[in-house]
């Protein structure tokens, strides 16, 4: 992983782990972020949502690992060898998240960030809070408790 990178100098903001999920970038506020640990093999649940691939032992705490592409509504696929797993923290429990590449940490000043146009038109898919713009490309933050509130709170209870 890159060192961190300040896209403006004197600019005071957030900064952002950069994922891939299915060719997307998107952020995640860098004090969510517990650890980023490569695959490793994942026990299932049975009974569980499409989107909980299971549970991983870390250092003897067992953490529910999702996998984000199908918890946002996307199809599953094959991970390469660049899949690993995001532990966040959210609403104080440990949880992993499967994405397809980890690709760097920035820190964004209010300048380079602006609401995301589509979350005020009630999808509930849309995971992303602001867009940010790094180097003439445009990246999505996601907002995590939007993520893990797609499905309704008894559904989530299954993972």
């Amino acid at each position: 992983m890159e060192e961190i990178k300040t896209e403006s100098p004197e600019a005071e903001g957030k900064k952002y782990l950069f994922v891939t999920v299915k060719d997307v970038e998107y952020g995640i506020e860098i004090g969510l972020v517990q650890e980023i640990i490569v695959m490793q093999e994942i026990s299932p649940l049975p009974g569980a949502k499409p989107f909980c691939k299971g549970v991983i032992n870390i250092r003897g705490t067992i953490v529910p690992v999702i996998d984000l592409r199908v918890k946002i509504g996307l199809e599953p696929c094959e991970y390469t060898d660049l899949a690993c797993i995001v532990v966040v923290i959210v609403e104080g429990e440990r949880i992993g998240m499967v994405v397809e590449e980890v690709n760097d940490v920035l820190q964004l000043g209010p300048d380079k960030l602006q609401d995301s146009p589509a979350r005020n038109h009630g999808d509930r898919r849309n995971i992303s809070c602001k867009i940010a713009k790094v180097n003439g490309s445009v990246k999505q933050i996601m907002d995590m408790s939007r993520v893990f509130d797609l499905e309704t709170e008894e559904d989530n209870k299954a993972c």
